[in-house]
């Protein structure tokens, strides 16, 4: 709005033009700088997100999958950087989808990477809640006798 308003007091016609050429220029830098940026990304994701125990410190047990994508057709793989231990590997794709059953007592995070690389390209987590805090029955405060 200041811009704009700036623009109406100055009379000659040549120098809004020149503004308004540069003004594009730098616009359509973003945008290109933009659009490349996202050309390289990976997308991870996991479903269902959390994973419920009944008690602390029990395990949960629970059936996730996994889904994937990438720009770049390569040679991918999902590993549980929790425990650092590949889960599955895709040769020569853009996306994938896995499923298996998880199981730990702890959140666990999980990432996509490429194969025999240690750069995480996308991650995502298995958070590990409870419904009790502990599984020992607390201490009554008050007695009868």
């Amino acid at each position: 709005m200041l811009i704009l308003k700036c623009i109406k007091k100055i009379k000659s016609p040549r120098f809004i033009t020149t503004l308004i050429t540069a003004l594009c220029l730098m616009m359509a830098g973003n945008v290109c700088a933009s659009s490349a940026d996202i050309a390289n990304k990976a997308y991870l994701e996991v479903t269902p997100e959390r994973c419920i125990a009944l008690h602390k410190g029990q395990k949960c047990y629970l059936e996730v999958t996994f889904k994937w994508r990438h720009s770049q057709v390569s040679d991918y793989c999902l590993v549980n950087t929790t425990i650092n231990k590949i889960i599955k590997c895709w040769q020569q794709q853009a996306q994938g989808q896995f499923s298996f059953d998880f199981q730990s007592k702890l959140s666990n995070d999980f990432a996509l990477r490429k194969q025999k690389s240690a750069i995480d390209l996308a991650s995502t987590q298995i958070p590990v809640a409870w419904v009790y805090k502990s599984a020992k029955r607390q201490k009554s405060t008050w007695r009868i006798f």
